[in-house]
């Protein structure tokens, strides 16, 4: 409890250092609050071989959040993005066994076209990361939903309802940068950003 408790501070904290412009305030919670939730997830009772895909995607995540702040390389902070939801995805496949279930995939691809073609007029050059990064999004959603589909417990919901919600998180991002700004951005991205990461760390504990 008071670990969550922690996590939930700590998020607070980048949520409102980023809403100040405090950069550096912003940066170190984010960065702990990764270091809480890998430390979380490694003290469990049971350790299986995903949950060490989970805790290299929280590394990696912190690494893209640096990157994000301290440099103007985009690429950088993309690359360390993909490579963190990859580690997700694997977290996820790793669960898997038995048919898929492929009415979500089409389900979560639909939605997902329907986005692309809304941010399409603003992309220019960016078409091609764009869609790199919601192939890879779609993928850990999927992934996620069919662990939960062929095994509904109430720890693959929530790692489900994670995944979701780090997909809505990237496409509120995209749509306040490159369609149109959302009020309040920086509390809506940011804070549905660190409680998509807590939730997917939550499903290893319950």
């Amino acid at each position: 409890m008071w670990s969550w408790l922690a996590v939930s501070l700590s998020g607070i904290g980048a949520v409102a250092g980023t809403k100040q412009g405090h950069i550096g305030q912003a940066l170190s919670y984010k960065v702990f609050t990764f270091v809480l939730l890998a430390i979380i997830a490694l003290t469990q009772s049971v350790v299986a071989d995903y949950t060490f895909w989970v805790v290299a995607g929280l590394a990696i995540s912190a690494i893209a959040d640096v990157f994000h702040t301290l440099t103007q390389k985009r690429p950088l902070y993309f690359v360390c993005f993909l490579l963190a939801q990859l580690c997700y995805s694997k977290a996820f496949w790793l669960q898997l066994s038995g048919e898929m279930v492929w009415w979500l995939f089409a389900l979560l691809l639909a939605a997902c076209v329907v986005a692309f073609f809304l941010l399409l007029p603003r992309l220019d050059k960016l078409v091609f990361p764009v869609v790199i990064m919601g192939i890879v999004l779609i993928q850990l959603t999927w992934a996620s939903g069919e662990v939960w589909l062929l095994d509904p417990k109430l720890s693959h919901a929530v790692g489900f309802a994670g995944c979701s919600v780090l997909l809505l998180s990237a496409l509120a991002y995209a749509l306040n940068c490159y369609r149109s700004p959302i009020k309040s951005a920086y509390f809506w991205v940011t804070g549905s950003y660190f409680l998509a990461h807590a939730l997917i760390v939550a499903s290893l504990t319950i």
